[in-house]
């Protein structure tokens, strides 16, 4: 049996929105240290972000992996683009044109992260899909040869 979760207090695990809402603070977070220390963002975020990613796509409920495996790619988004535009790395001056290059820049540059995320995001979705279909055929197995051993009904 699965031991309760911190943050959903069940052992269902977390659903897509629990996961997204914990990667972007966790993110945002990693991006807030990123500004204090380095003026931009950095590998604070990076790691950061990757590990929330890493988390959530463990503790998240087989039903909502979906989900999780959508929602790197949106978080990165919404947390660089607001980095971006509340920050930019060129100064506050500027019009609309230098935010939007500011913007794309930090998206680029910060790509490596939101790849590894990606892809460590897939592996474990289709691990623990994998896992569970496997236990749902074994329990259905199980349930079935009962019937049969106990004359009932068999599907």
């Amino acid at each position: 049996m699965q031991p309760t979760t911190v943050i959903s207090n069940n052992r269902r695990g977390l659903t897509a929105f629990g996961a997204a809402l914990v990667t972007l603070i966790i993110g945002a977070v990693g991006a807030v240290a990123d500004v204090a220390v380095f003026g931009s963002l950095g590998w604070i975020f990076g790691v950061l972000f990757v590990l929330a990613c890493l988390g959530t796509a463990l503790r998240t409920h087989v039903d909502d992996l979906v989900g999780v495996v959508i929602m790197p790619p949106l978080a990165y988004a919404a947390i660089t683009v607001a980095v971006g535009f509340l920050h930019p790395a060129t100064g506050s001056g500027g019009g609309l044109r230098t935010k939007a290059i500011d913007i794309g820049s930090e998206l680029i540059l910060r790509a490596p992260s939101l790849l590894i995320a990606e892809l460590l995001v897939i592996v474990i979705a289709l691990v623990r899909a994998r896992r569970a279909t496997v236990a749902r055929r074994e329990r259905a197995r199980a349930m079935a040869a009962r019937a049969r051993r106990e004359g009932g009904p068999s599907r």
